[in-house]
């Protein structure tokens, strides 16, 4: 780049301030290469900021948190899609699958599963099985962007099948006071204590939520050790410490959205109000009486009026608002795809699809969902959840040396056409694409336990002397025969 007069001068002056002329010059050169980075004008309403990922969320996230738990209670669409996402992510439960070489271990640790797992046990409130955390967990995540989840270890003596339950915490638990360096080297950043390389070492946890009416004019806060504290929440940014609500993108178009629905009904309620007005030559004529059946105050079904002469009856006409369903429309599109689920299944509007196009956008979904499951849930908190109940089953077994584990199986995911997918998913096995057993963790279901099922039906069916077509030793499609071959009919059947 060139040198004008007075950056000429500058040179022999003052060679640094000349030089700084030139690069701030030739960055400005290369900054309006983009447009995008160009300031002002139509990147006016854009903030960049060189901040890192929890400076810009640190004031808002817990007004977001508030702001979203109000939508949720008040804003229809708000809850509908907490529990599409809930449903899709966790549904009846992300089940646990029993591994290991010795069959016996695997049994005991199935059965004290099953007898914790199952039941309440494993709630500290005593209200949910460990589903209902799951699906609780998730929810909370959704609405403030994350989720603390507690380990509380119970005596051998309290009658737990396993001796700790879990407590799921808002994220208002989190004392954001402490805040700061500590003697021992440590640092808390917003309840969370981390030491000298930045590992999380403890949080700071009040003992009761702060938005209790407890008449309290201040609450405590104990550390607690972050190996008794399940931290889950989607990390979007290197380094980012806490989660924010799912709701941010979308919160002020859901709720100009529900604004909007409640003035188009007002509306026509009130256009609706005015059904005829009645018209008289002068100004002067007595009113409508009421008790008179004949009296024009009132618009009822087969009634003949007599009206005096000069006198006129006018119909209101309620407005007409144009275009009202696709503008809703457009605006559910938007917030179903910032949120990451399908408008189908925000708003169970299926008018506008077919078997091509809901596959498509259902395919794009269950990417999202199992990102959630995969990179969130079971990481962060099955997988502790795991090593919590096997530390948990050793102890009251006994079976210190068992090589056995809990793996995760998230819920079936929902198939569009059976009647296709399920023939295009044999081809692949067919095909040697996949394996059964692949197919069979596609659908969601633990291919062992399936192989179990199987091999148990197929010994009753022979034992009871039937034979079904889906035995590949069967001819004859959808009925039931005796091992002699002899047909019975339906009646005798059953």
């Amino acid at each position: 780049m060139g040198m004008n007069i007075l950056d000429r001068a500058l040179r022999q002056i003052a060679p640094r301030t000349a030089l700084r002329r030139v690069q701030a010059r030739a960055a400005l050169d290369v900054l309006m290469r983009y447009e995008a980075a160009t300031p002002g004008g139509r990147a006016s309403s854009w903030r960049p900021a060189a901040t890192d990922a929890d400076s810009e969320a640190g004031a808002a996230r817990q007004r977001l948190a508030f702001v979203a738990r109000d939508m949720v209670r008040n804003t229809a669409f708000a809850t509908r899609v907490q529990t599409v996402i809930a449903n899709n992510v966790v549904g009846d439960g992300i089940i646990p699958k029993v591994t290991g070489r010795s069959k016996a271990a695997r049994e005991s640790l199935l059965r004290a599963v099953e007898a914790h797992c199952d039941t309440t046990a494993i709630d500290a409130d005593g209200r949910q099985n460990l589903y209902g955390l799951q699906r609780l967990a998730m929810n909370t995540v959704v609405e403030a962007g994350e989720v603390l989840i507690r380990y509380r270890p119970r005596d051998l003596g309290d009658g737990l099948p396993l001796p700790f339950q879990l407590q799921i915490l808002e994220p208002d638990y989190l004392d954001g006071s402490r805040d700061g360096a500590l003697a021992n080297g440590n640092t808390v950043l917003g309840g969370i204590e981390f030491d000298p390389i930045g590992r999380r070492v403890a949080y700071h946890l009040f003992t009761e939520h702060p938005g209790a009416n407890l008449r309290r004019l201040r609450f405590e806060s104990r550390r607690i050790p972050a190996d008794l504290v399940l931290h889950i929440y989607r990390q979007d940014r290197p380094g980012q410490m806490r989660g924010v609500s799912w709701f941010a993108p979308v919160a002020l178009r859901l709720q100009d959205f529900a604004d909007g629905q409640d003035a188009h009904l007002v509306r026509q309620k009130i256009a609706a109000c005015f059904a005829a007005f009645r018209v008289a030559p002068d100004a002067e004529f007595e009113a409508a009486d009421a008790t008179d059946p004949a009296s024009l105050g009132k618009i009822i079904p087969g009634r003949i009026q007599n009206l005096q002469p000069g006198e006129d009856i006018r119909f209101g006409t309620p407005p007409q608002v144009g275009g009202v369903d696709e503008f809703y429309r457009w605006v559910m599109r938007a917030v179903s795809a910032d949120v990451g689920i399908t408008y189908e299944a925000l708003t169970n509007d299926f008018s506008n699809v077919n078997f091509s196009s809901a596959r498509m956008g259902r395919m794009e979904m269950d990417r999202n969902v199992s990102s959630w499951q995969w990179l969130m849930m079971v990481p962060q908190m099955m997988q502790p959840v795991g090593r919590w109940i096997v530390d948990a089953w050793r102890l009251t077994s006994g079976a210190r040396a068992a090589a056995v584990g809990l793996e995760w199986v998230p819920p079936p995911r929902v198939i569009v056409d059976p009647t296709r997918e399920i023939l295009a998913m044999a081809d692949e096995v067919r095909a040697g694409f996949a394996s059964r057993s692949e197919m069979i963790r596609r659908l969601g279901y633990d291919p062992e336990r399936v192989l179990e099922e199987i091999i148990a039906e197929r010994k009753a069916d022979r034992t009871a002397g039937l034979v079904f077509d889906s035995d590949a030793g069967a001819q004859v499609p959808l009925r039931a025969y005796p091992a002699d071959g002899t047909e019975q009919s339906a009646k005798e059947q059953g």
